[in-house]
């Protein structure tokens, strides 16, 4: 009998994804995206803060975002 494994697919829910700017201190701006059920949960969150909206849109592609 074969072991089960986990399956490797990205995560396909319908997800509502936010892309938030983090204001600092002296005035810098670094972004964070979230993704979302539509029930509203938290699904996924990005682990780091990015300087551009562009690198934090990018690793959100990584993770499985479809926009554009």
């Amino acid at each position: 009998m074969a072991a089960a494994m986990a399956p490797t697919d990205r995560f396909k829910l319908p997800l509502r994804w936010q892309f938030v700017p983090e204001a600092a201190r002296n005035g810098t701006i670094r972004w964070r995206w979230r993704a979302y059920t539509q029930t509203g949960d938290l699904a996924m969150q990005s682990e780091a803060a990015f300087d551009t909206l562009t690198d934090c849109m990018n690793d959100a592609r990584q993770q499985g975002y479809g926009g554009q």
